[in-house]
């Protein structure tokens, strides 16, 4: 048995305790002159016989107060049951990556099983031991200690958590120690796949155990290159047995609005990501779940689900301005989407427009002073406040022996934007060119260049407050349209200025480009956030829709978690090791001062008692 004082105190408050009770008892009191009656001397043999039992009742009532004293003072100095630690400072370093969520065989989660270690260690010290909980993600760090209450409070607010970094904190440099080694015992529990190691002197409890798992590590839903109405979904998926009795048999569902689903049985090879495409036949509009499941035991079921969402419109109110323009006209017309109509001519022909009637507006030739309140495709040399700024013309010309004509210089392959990619303008020119200052179009302005070089931006595009796209020249005054892809860029381009803008991302904290507004969950229930200057950022905990609503926008954000290492549930570099038993509860230690209070009470009250019984001295 230890104890959670010093020993040194404890054996120095024993000695003085017995012996000042013991002088107590011995040392008697001068007597004083009493008058007695005369025939006491003929009761002289009954004195000698109660002066022995006085003795007797003296030792009985001095071997109570002993106990009382040293009971007190045992309880004081907190005795603790053998194999329990003493008090003391005590760093508990908590493994929150991904793959602490991991189920296991026998019912939990490592995450669970790591909690229940912590719980045992904290509740096995001493009250006066002092506690400084960290995490692998940094969520809880500092130098401050604190008690076992807090610290109990303090880990039921800790978790698992997606998409950070995770390593091992910088304990030496927390506690400010010398020589780097730590002033207090570190602990370390985790299962060592994110966080294999650990410095030397630090305590490793290790929750690792094998699990099966299989996992969706990629998901994206696009339109076909040939048929923008249709679309095809592209899957990965990896399977990791813990045995080698697993079938290797996964099922994959894709389900859509309107009920549309797609099946497939893939079998994917032990450890091996598997890519598979499949066609969306009869897919519309809305958010589309893909969900994978394997015959037996899955170690992790947030990477069984993956969301995405398709924004295609079936129809769009679209206003053309600027007067009668037969090329926009007819190239507006072979998109079987498209309503057109056609806006008056004159300054004020934007004014006043119904945004609830129209989807997009398009201007060739002079722009409107004043940005319209919905999407623009813009396209000409005019110059506006809400368009991005134009090189001056000697600049702009530079190169050129007119100043006006330039290249279109798009290769397929070249760029990565959703409005470009896999198309080919390598022989288009354009004529009456005013570029864009490219040095301008970054990523703190507005608008970012898709087109160009570093000095001429070609095509621009503004994701908020509302979508524009903006051409630097007319497209009647160039050969784009004669170019076998252009059908393809105005379907991409009315699509992407009119559709729900679509985000994804992974689990964890995600942030939407929203400078106010709300978010909301896929019942409709709005979710806790926060701004951060022009963002609005959120908890995405679980793979699921969400729907970010505010300033004329909305952004559905499709959290999936789409990770090759969370997935690989078994890569620890501790697998070779046996997971670390539950420690012995602590709730022993905390109950035997009690008891030894109790025990010195019931003593003095038992004293009480004797001594008015007569039964003690």
């Amino acid at each position: 048995m230890g104890f959670g004082a010093a020993p040194l105190l404890i054996a120095l408050g024993v000695l003085l305790t017995a012996g000042i009770i013991v002088v107590l008892y011995w040392v008697r009191p001068e007597p004083q002159p009493v008058v007695v009656p005369s025939n006491l001397i003929w009761r002289r043999v009954l004195d000698e016989r109660r002066r022995r039992e006085d003795f007797w009742r003296w030792l009985v009532s001095l071997v109570i107060a002993l106990l009382a004293g040293l009971a007190v003072i045992l309880a004081m100095a907190q005795p603790l049951p053998e194999g329990a630690s003493r008090g003391g400072r005590i760093v508990v370093v908590m493994d929150t990556a991904p793959s602490m969520a991991a189920a296991l065989p026998e019912g939990g989660t490592r995450w669970e099983q790591a909690a229940e270690q912590v719980r045992r260690i904290l509740t096995g010290r001493s009250e006066t031991s002092e506690f400084l909980l960290l995490d692998t993600a940094g969520d809880r760090g500092g130098r401050s200690f604190i008690g076992r209450r807090e610290a109990l409070e303090a880990l039921d607010e800790l978790g698992p958590v997606h998409g950070r970094e995770h390593r091992f904190p910088d304990v030496a440099d927390l506690l400010g120690s010398a020589d780097g080694a730590p002033a207090a015992d570190v602990i370390f529990v985790g299962d060592g796949v994110y966080v294999p190691e650990a410095p030397e002197g630090v305590e490793r409890l290790s929750v690792f155990e094998s699990v099966p798992n299989a996992g969706i590590t990629a998901f994206d839903v696009r339109p076909l290159p040939s048929d923008p109405g249709r679309f095809e979904a592209f899957i990965e998926v990896v399977r990791h047995p813990a045995g080698e009795e697993d079938a290797g048999v996964v099922v994959l569902q894709i389900d859509g609005a309107g009920g549309a689903s797609a099946r497939r049985t893939l079998r994917p090879d032990p450890g091996t990501p598997l890519g598979e495409t499949v066609p969306l036949t009869g897919f519309v509009a809305g958010p589309v779940r893909a969900v994978i499941a394997i015959s037996g035991e899955d170690g992790l079921p947030a990477d069984n689900v993956a969301h995405a969402y398709i924004p295609a419109r079936n129809r769009l109110r679209v206003l053309l301005a600027g007067g009668p323009n037969p090329f926009w006209e007819a190239a507006l017309r072979l998109d079987p989407r498209v309503s057109l109509t056609m806006a008056p001519s004159g300054p004020d022909a934007l004014a006043d427009l119904d945004t609830g009637s129209l989807d997009l507006v398009v201007v060739e030739g002079a722009p409107p002073e004043a940005m319209p309140p919905v999407p623009v495709l813009f396209a000409g040399s005019g110059s506006a406040e809400w368009l991005p700024p134009r090189l001056a013309s000697e600049a702009a010309g530079a190169g050129n022996e007119d100043g006006a004509t330039v290249m279109l210089p798009v290769v397929r392959g070249q760029t990565e934007h959703p409005l470009l990619r896999d198309l080919n303008f390598e022989d288009a020119l354009a004529r009456d060119v005013a570029a864009f200052d490219a040095a301008s179009l970054g990523d703190r302005g507005p608008w970012t260049l898709l087109l160009g070089d570093s000095r001429l931006g070609l095509l621009a595009a503004r994701e908020s407050p509302l979508r524009s796209l903006a051409f630097a020249f007319p497209i009647a005054r160039s050969n784009l349209p004669l170019q076998a892809d252009f059908p393809l860029l105005l379907s991409r381009a009315l699509s992407w200025l009119t559709d729900v803008e679509v985000r994804r991302v992974g689990l964890g904290q995600a942030r939407v480009a929203m400078a106010a507004g709300a978010i909301f969950d896929a019942e409709g229930r709005e979710v806790p956030s926060r701004r951060l200057g022009s963002e609005i950022s959120f908890d995405a905990s679980e793979p699921s829709l969400y729907y970010a609503a505010g300033g004329g926008r909305e952004v559905v954000v499709a959290a999936s978690l789409l990770d090759r290492r969370a997935s690989n549930l078994n890569q620890s570099a501790w697998a070779g090791e046996p997971p670390a038993s539950l420690a012995p509860a602590g709730t022993v230690a905390s109950a035997l001062w009690p008891l030894l209070a109790l025990f010195a009470l019931l003593l003095i009250v038992a004293e009480w008692v004797a001594f008015h019984r007569h039964a003690t001295v």
